[in-house]
């Protein structure tokens, strides 16, 4: 068994064809980040804050009213930033939580 590297038959991407190199595969540093607070009932966020991240949060929102917090308080952090998309997304959630009593607070 030859311990050669076979020759890949995959054809050359865009950044070959452009005569740049191979794309860094290194993972990137996450845009958003969360950490929960269980006990408080408290998210804090840090970065932008876009309609998936967003998505993401409400999740995070929604396991704590599960937890029964009767209240759940999103600190955003220095330089936190948020978008219309997901300011209308929290809004939503805010209200459906209200329905069921529960106060979705953002700082």
């Amino acid at each position: 068994m030859s311990q050669d590297a076979a020759e890949t038959t995959a054809p050359p991407g865009p950044a070959a064809a452009a005569g740049r190199g191979a794309v860094d595969p290194s993972p990137l540093a996450p845009s958003f980040t969360a950490s929960l607070d269980q006990r408080q009932g408290v998210v804090r966020a840090r970065g932008h804050l876009d309609a998936l991240s967003a998505d993401l949060l409400c999740g995070s929102i929604i396991a704590l009213q599960r937890q029964g917090h009767r209240q759940v308080t999103v600190r955003l952090q220095p330089l936190a930033t948020v978008d219309d998309d997901a300011r209308q997304l929290l809004a939503r959630l805010a209200d459906t939580l209200a329905t069921d009593g529960v106060r979705l607070v953002v700082e």
